[in-house]
C-alpha cells in the first residue's frame, strides 16, 4: 500500500494519521489579539460550496493528496483508489481538519493526530454526527414497520452475515441494511438488488439462496458514491451494527442484538 503522508512529515497515514489542527490555534490567537473596545463584527455564514473549498484546501495543505467532497458534509475522500484486496478498493475518509479518519475499510475509525483507534462508543458517536444525512428510506429495510433502532452493514455473500440475518429474521427483528461495498465480490450486483421492485425481498433471497435479480436498467438511480462512503464509515469489511444510542459493534451475536434492542425499546431510543 502506498503511504499517504502529511507535508512535510514523513509519517504515513496508514501507520497513524499524524495531523495537526492549525485552525484551532489560529482561532485562539485571533481571540487573544482582538481589541476589547472594538464593535462586534457582523457574522457571515459561508455557503456550503465555500465551506467545502476551504476544508479541502486545509486537508491538501496537511497531506500530499487530492481530496474530494463526499455526500456527507464535513467528510472528505482521498481522490485516488487505495488497494485493499484483489477484489476491491476502498476510500480513505477524513473529517474536516483531519480530526478523524475512516481508514480504507481496514482499520476502522481513528484519531487523526495519533492514529489511535477510536473506541466503539467514540466511533458510533462520530458516525451519528451524520445521522440526519443518512437516507434511511434508501437502506434495505427488514423486519416490519416498528421504530428503527439498528443499522447493519452486511454482505449477502458473507457467511457470518448469512447466519446473523437468518437469526434476526427468525426473531422478527426490525433493522435496516447498509450493503457493504468493500472487500466483497457482491458490489457489482448491488444496483440490481437496490433497483428491484422489492429490494427487501430480493436481499433476503440473495443472502438466503444466492439468487440474484435481473440486471438493473440504466435509468436506475442507485447512488454508488453514497453507499461506498456510508460503507466506509461503518468499517466496510465485516458485518457491523450501529444502534440508535451510538453503540457500534463489529460481528455482533444475535443474543447481543436482541438484548440491546430490548434495552433501547425500554428507553424509547430510535433513529
Amino acid at each position: 500500500q502506498a503511504p499517504i503522508s502529511r507535508l512535510p512529515s514523513p509519517f504515513p497515514l496508514f501507520a497513524g494519521m499524524i495531523l495537526m489542527r492549525p485552525l484551532a490555534v489560529l482561532t485562539l490567537a485571533g481571540l487573544c489579539a482582538m481589541p476589547t473596545a472594538a464593535a462586534p463584527a457582523t457574522a457571515q455564514t459561508a455557503s456550503p460550496a465555500a465551506t467545502q473549498r476551504a476544508d479541502i484546501e486545509t486537508l491538501q495543505r496537511l497531506y500530499n493528496e487530492r481530496f474530494v467532497a463526499t455526500p456527507f458534509a464535513g467528510l472528505y475522500q482521498i481522490d485516488r483508489p487505495i488497494p485493499y484486496s484483489p477484489r476491491e478498493t476502498a476510500p480513505i475518509l477524513v473529517t474536516r481538519d483531519g480530526e478523524y479518519s475512516f481508514n480504507n475499510g481496514k482499520l476502522g475509525a481513528q484519531h487523526g493526530d495519533t492514529g489511535a483507534p477510536l473506541s466503539g462508543s467514540e466511533w458510533g458517536a462520530l458516525v451519528l454526527r451524520w445521522r440526519d444525512q443518512i437516507r434511511y428510506s434508501d437502506l434495505i429495510q427488514q423486519g416490519g414497520n416498528g421504530p428503527l433502532r439498528m443499522l447493519l452493514l452486511s454482505a449477502y455473500d458473507c457467511p457470518f452475515s448469512k447466519k446473523l440475518e437468518a437469526a434476526l429474521a427468525a426473531a422478527g427483528t426490525r433493522y435496516a441494511i447498509i450493503p457493504s461495498t468493500i472487500g466483497t465480490a457482491n458490489k457489482p450486483f448491488l444496483p440490481d438488488i437496490w433497483c428491484s421492485p422489492d429490494r427487501a425481498a430480493t436481499w433476503r433471497r440473495a443472502i438466503g439462496t444466492g439468487a440474484l435479480p435481473p440486471r438493473a436498467s440504466r435509468s436506475c438511480r442507485y447512488d454508488r458514491r453514497y453507499f461506498e462512503t456510508l460503507s466506509g464509515m461503518f468499517g466496510g469489511s465485516k458485518p457491523t451494527a450501529l444502534f440508535a444510542d451510538g453503540t457500534i459493534v463489529a460481528s455482533p451475536s444475535p443474543a447481543f442484538v436482541k438484548q440491546k434492542l430490548a434495552t433501547l425499546s425500554r428507553q424509547g431510543i430510535a433513529f
